[in-house]
């Protein structure tokens, strides 16, 4: 033990714990950690469960995610389901805490079985997008589409209002 002692040691030591510090921190820089809204599936918060959108539609509602995560950390999940429940609003909640959504996100779920949807907002937003918001947005942005059966419509015509909202409300 007496070799801890020398100065020389001490030296050794303490650049190794400054390098073990350094390779740390890098390791845990932003930069280098996986995206927080990547759930390893590259599906960039667009589940079609329900089957009903078709590629291109997806593409779009991805990318159009990808970007505003880029502009302003924000996402728009996008959720085709066959629930065919009365309790979409929690299918809805529960849907967005298991994918991991923000507070200044939104999730829009449709449920083709029980023909209905929900638009929600994340709680950072409840006081800029009131749940009578969300209830507007959906009406006037999907309902028409929607009620056609026309789901790639609905959702491509919604978040686009949405993305159009963060825009004019640009949120970081």
């Amino acid at each position: 033990m007496n070799f801890l002692k020398k100065q020389s040691v001490a030296w050794v030591i303490t650049i190794l714990m400054i390098l073990f510090s350094v390779g740390f921190g890098l390791a845990k820089s932003p930069d280098n950690q996986p995206s927080s809204y990547s759930d390893g599936s590259d599906s960039w918060y667009v589940y079609d469960d329900a089957n009903v959108l078709s590629d291109s539609t997806q593409r779009v509602l991805r990318e159009r995610n990808r970007q505003l995560y880029e502009r302003m950390d924000v996402v728009i999940a996008c959720v085709t389901t066959n629930y065919g429940r009365n309790d979409l609003g929690s299918f809805t909640m529960d849907y967005a805490e298991t994918i991991g959504l923000g507070s200044y996100d939104f999730i829009v779920v449709l449920d083709i079985a029980g023909e209905n949807y929900w638009l929600t907002q994340g709680s950072g937003l409840v006081e800029l997008f009131s749940d009578d918001d969300c209830q507007a947005y959906a009406w006037n942005y999907m309902e028409d589409a929607f009620a056609r059966g026309d789901y790639d419509s609905a959702l491509l015509d919604l978040t686009q209002q949405l993305a159009n909202w963060y825009a004019d409300h640009y949120l970081t």
